[in-house]
């Protein structure tokens, strides 16, 4: 049986095996959280484009996880038909399959009642953008948050045009934006932008560690592969003006 190195694993994993990528961005999401709520429980969270669900399950395993009453994640694939490739599970997980880019059922949702939207690998692939953006406001009670990753523009650029024998086409792409174009987008849904950070999780520990380190050195603030942005709908009856 050949054994693969976490790196090389399909992104979508096998439903054992989770890539270096998804653990990182898993860890980031969970300091978040916990910086974001450090004494609130029962948290209601929404994760667009959940995949096979290996993030939230990661999410709710990690320290902040007592805090989570439940996530629940919207794929458009069912990873369940996918036998090489079952599902991550969790008890406070579940999965609905569904497309983003349409209405969204408006039973078996908490709609107005979720703290945190997740949607770390997801706008780039939306055309229109502004859908997903009006789900998640709906979504959202007011003074919750949206924790958007967003591929650097030169990221989306390799990706969508490849490297010859090294690195596939991905075609899937419909945005490669800046992030102001995404901000633009954001605010003409409601939401107020908190703050960004330039992030690692390109699945190689070495570039993560050395993320850190300049991170907490104030060396690295703007640039780095992604970028984690938090939009937050206002509190009702007042500007929103919060600093994370």
């Amino acid at each position: 049986m050949t054994r693969h190195h976490p790196n090389t694993i399909d992104r979508y994993a096998d439903g054992q095996h989770i890539s270096n990528r998804r653990r990182q961005k898993a860890a980031l999401l969970a300091d978040t959280l916990a910086r974001l709520f450090p004494h609130d429980a029962a948290l209601e969270i929404v994760d667009f484009g959940c995949a096979d669900g290996a993030v939230p399950a990661l999410i709710l395993r990690s320290g902040v996880g007592a805090q989570i009453r439940r996530i629940t994640g919207i794929t458009k694939l069912d990873y369940n038909d996918l036998p090489e490739k079952p599902a991550h599970a969790h008890p406070d997980f579940r999965r609905m399959v569904h497309d983003l880019q349409l209405p969204l059922p408006e039973e078996s949702l908490p709609w107005g009642a979720c703290d945190v939207v997740l949607a770390t690998a997801f706008f780039h692939y939306c055309d229109p953008p502004d859908i997903p953006f009006t789900h998640a406001f709906r979504l959202l009670k007011p003074g919750g948050y949206l924790l958007a990753g967003m591929p650097a523009r030169w990221v989306l650029r390799l990706r969508y045009q490849g490297i010859p024998g090294v690195l596939p086409r991905n075609t899937r792409i419909k945005r490669i934006q800046s992030l102001e174009v995404w901000g633009q987008v954001a605010r003409s849904c409601g939401f107020a932008e908190v703050s960004r950070q330039a992030v690692q999780w390109l699945g190689i520990a070495r570039t993560q560690r050395l993320e850190m380190w300049l991170r907490r050195r104030n060396i690295l603030p703007w640039f780095g592969s992604n970028y984690l942005v938090i939009y937050r709908k206002p509190a009702e009856g007042i500007a929103d003006q919060t600093e994370v």
